[in-house]
């Protein structure tokens, strides 16, 4: 799912490296080592994630909502779009 080819390396990685501790508590119950999990599967995968938050930031538009209140209320209905939020506003 992810395109660039280098954040692609580095989940697989993460992902090979997480297996590996996982068959190895398997295997020999032997606990993980925490400061090598954090170091090569939880950092990169941290890493990756930032990345990908970033480049969908940098995909969206900040144009595709148009505000609420983009052009003013005809003259002729101030009053009673006021009216309707002031109702709004009692809970009328």
């Amino acid at each position: 799912m992810v395109d660039k080819a280098e954040l692609r390396n580095q989940l697989a990685q993460a992902r090979d490296r997480a297996r590996a501790v996982r068959a190895e508590f398997k295997r020999h119950s032997k606990p993980p080592q925490w400061d090598m999990v954090q170091k090569d599967i939880l950092k990169p995968l941290v890493e990756v994630r930032e990345r990908v938050a970033d480049e969908l930031s940098r995909r969206e538009s900040n144009d595709s909502l148009a505000p609420i209140d983009r052009d003013p209320v005809p003259n002729k209905f101030t009053d009673l779009v006021r009216r309707y939020y002031e109702n709004l506003g009692t809970g009328q």
